[in-house]
């Protein structure tokens, strides 16, 4: 059974073409890698990542679209992309570049359930997870936002890789209450989608706060490197169309003490925001 808390100096990329039979991790866009090169270039000025931003007109519109959108938490509109840039800050910046490397390296189509609801639902943890970490550890809230996005990311890997049976789970996961999708995964495939997610993040020299928040967001309380507010957005459901929070706020109030009506709005308000984000991911 692979664990992926228990790997001890090995290679990301590699493990993932021996578990995935040879399975080839895509690359990010040129783009994608010159924009992170810099963020992660202690001497830059933010000044010099603009231009490196421009050469990609549809990077360029997802980035003023995201800071212009009410659910991104700014209060002032930018005029353009330099404006964008100084309103974001580099953690913010590097958190929206990250997520759009990860999408666009994504598969494009997926037959376990409707790519719209996948993203639908990753929009939603990113918006709340910031909205939670707001209230709860502040300082990482650009962090949380991109961790939430990306927590199910290996899904739409493991979907062709396993085909009809991998539908055939999320099936028996969507009807069946009493077994999580980690545990049925382990059981039909010995991993999950957690653990082939932090190798993924690992392979692509994501930041250490992502793997860790992807790999460990299933574990239990008090044994997972994830923060909270990445732990309670993996609790959203994406079947249950009436309450999909029900076990967030039930876990938001008994664990973290937070009144059921204030994680509510959180949740409603994030719901709403998420809409507008959505699309650029999808």
């Amino acid at each position: 059974m692979f664990q992926f808390f228990k790997r001890r100096n090995k290679n990301a990329q590699t493990e993932l073409k021996t578990i995935l039979g040879g399975y080839e991790l895509p690359s990010f866009s040129t783009s994608v890698i010159n924009v992170l090169s810099k963020l992660r270039d202690p001497e830059m000025s933010m000044a010099e990542v603009v231009p490196l931003i421009e050469v990609d007109p549809g990077m360029t519109v997802r980035i003023l679209r995201l800071v212009n959108s009410v659910g991104f938490g700014l209060t002032t509109k930018a005029n353009n992309l330099q404006h964008a840039i100084m309103l974001m800050g580099h953690s913010r910046l590097e958190a929206l570049v990250l997520s759009f490397g990860v999408s666009d390296s994504l598969p494009s189509s997926m037959q376990c359930m409707e790519r719209g609801m996948f993203w639908s639902m990753a929009a939603r943890r990113a918006c709340l997870a910031r909205m939670i970490a707001s209230r709860l550890h502040p300082a990482t809230q650009a962090e949380c936002f991109t961790a939430g996005l990306l927590l199910d990311m290996a899904i739409p890997v493991l979907d062709p890789f396993h085909k009809e049976e991998y539908s055939s789970l999320i099936s028996r996961w969507r009807d069946n209450g009493e077994s999580g999708l980690v545990e049925l995964e382990q059981e039909s495939f010995g991993y999950d989608h957690a653990g082939i997610g932090g190798l993924m993040a690992e392979a692509w020299k994501l930041p250490r706060y992502i793997v860790n928040a992807i790999a460990a967001h299933h574990l239990p309380h008090g044994k997972s490197a994830a923060e909270p507010a990445i732990r309670l957005v993996s609790l959203l459901n994406y079947f249950d169309e009436e309450n999909p929070a029900r076990a967030l706020v039930e876990t938001a109030r008994e664990q973290y003490n937070i009144d059921e009506a204030v994680i509510g709005e959180m949740v409603q308000q994030s719901f709403d925001y998420a809409e507008e984000f959505t699309a650029t991911f999808h």
